[in-house]
């Protein structure tokens, strides 16, 4: 992808793409501890962790690649 002439759009492109690979990398990370808590925690079916950390993950790993991700944007220019 060709750069842009203004910094704002090529820090937004950057931040943009760190948090749809922060969103990826969190459900990974989510869906890894709640088959690990399930393995672990067998008798816990309707709460603990295995319930929210995928969407725990997801947003906050979108929060941290969208920062990252601005941050190497405004660092390349």
């Amino acid at each position: 992808m060709a750069k842009q002439i203004s910094p704002f759009l090529n820090m937004l492109r950057d931040s943009v793409g760190g948090a749809i690979a922060g969103l990826i990398a969190g459900l990974i990370l989510g869906v890894a501890i709640k088959y690990i808590s399930i393995i672990i925690l067998p008798d816990v079916f309707e709460e603990g962790p295995q319930v929210i950390a995928p969407f725990l993950g997801m947003g906050l790993g979108t929060l941290v690649g969208a920062i990252l991700g601005g941050f190497a944007g405004l660092k390349n220019e």
